[in-house]
């Protein structure tokens, strides 16, 4: 995977198609989707700004669909009770091995217009966990199964060390990103797996950060992934193309407009979002593939 990916015949493409389509005849208003890397009440405060002002932009009221965890948010779109979604990479993935029935259009660049981002294993400052083997027989939380940064990549990253996450530690599910830092900071686990960009410019540890939650002294990364690839941004397949141009045209404009919404829906810094396709996840698709076919044959 290039750390830096802006595919601009992508983007010629999406903007060539007419701004104004009949799609607004078939959507009197677009629900958009959000993962889990708040509370759901957190969320919405949010977004509080970019709902009306994307309603604006779009010309059709925009409604926020918040959900308790990663796939509540894809079976939504599925389902077509919204029209895109920000989502996990893994969760994605997922919905594309079971239905194939949703695809990426743009995610967002981090505070230096690289994209990708990283899995990291965090423990208190204050700990006595300096390495992974320190950690040996601990209890290290993971947040979910839908979760890239947080089940997927140190679930199959560890088992390629030989070092089985579910066997080498205690590894207990959090049930989301701010339960895993929260968690390690009050001594719920000595480690949690979560994500964060270059210099925490966006993700779980900025969100945080941001909000009051956590100090950065408080804790310490034991552990770090390669850049895996970023959340993206997706659609139904069936999304008219209309549509898709259209969003693509919204989202790619954001951070030149309203830098500061670019920011709310990027969880932290970003240059602003580029339009992707689904080449860019093929080695998120290929470890989900690998986890579910490792899972039939009960290893």
């Amino acid at each position: 995977m290039t750390p830096r990916l802006i595919p601009a015949a992508l983007l010629g493409a999406a903007l060539a198609l007419p701004a104004q389509a009949d799609w607004r005849g078939q959507y009197r208003e677009l629900g958009f989707g959000v993962i889990p890397v708040e509370t759901q009440t957190e969320a919405t405060a949010s977004f509080r700004e970019f709902i009306p002002y994307a309603s604006e932009k779009l010309g059709v009221p925009v409604k926020l669909f918040t959900a308790s965890d990663f796939i509540g948010v894809n079976n939504a779109l599925i389902a077509r009770q919204i029209h895109f979604a920000w989502t996990s990479p893994s969760a994605m993935a997922g919905s594309i091995l079971e239905c194939g029935c949703v695809e990426p259009i743009v995610t967002a660049t981090d505070k230096d217009g690289n994209l990708g981002y990283n899995s990291v294993l965090i423990v208190r400052a204050d700990s006595p966990y300096r390495t992974l083997e320190d950690l040996k027989g601990r209890t290290v939380a993971r947040t979910e199964p839908n979760s890239q940064s947080g089940f997927l990549v140190p679930t199959v990253e560890f088992a390629k060390r030989g070092t089985p996450v579910d066997r080498y530690f205690v590894s207990p599910l959090s049930g989301g990103h701010t339960q895993s830092v929260l968690g390690v900071l009050n001594g719920t686990y000595d480690a949690a797996f979560t994500w964060t960009t270059k210099g925490d410019g966006y993700g779980q540890i900025r969100t945080m950060i941001d909000k009051g939650m956590l100090r950065r002294d408080q804790i310490r990364v034991v552990w770090e992934s390669a850049v895996v690839p970023a959340p993206p941004i997706i659609v139904h397949k069936d999304t008219p193309a209309a549509l898709k141009a259209e969003l693509v045209r919204f989202f790619t404009g954001l951070h030149r407009d309203r830098p500061d919404l670019a920011r709310a829906v990027a969880h932290g810094e970003t240059q602003g979002f580029v339009p992707i396709d689904l080449s860019y996840y093929e080695s998120t698709i290929e470890a989900r593939r690998m986890l579910r076919d490792a899972r039939r044959r009960g290893g």
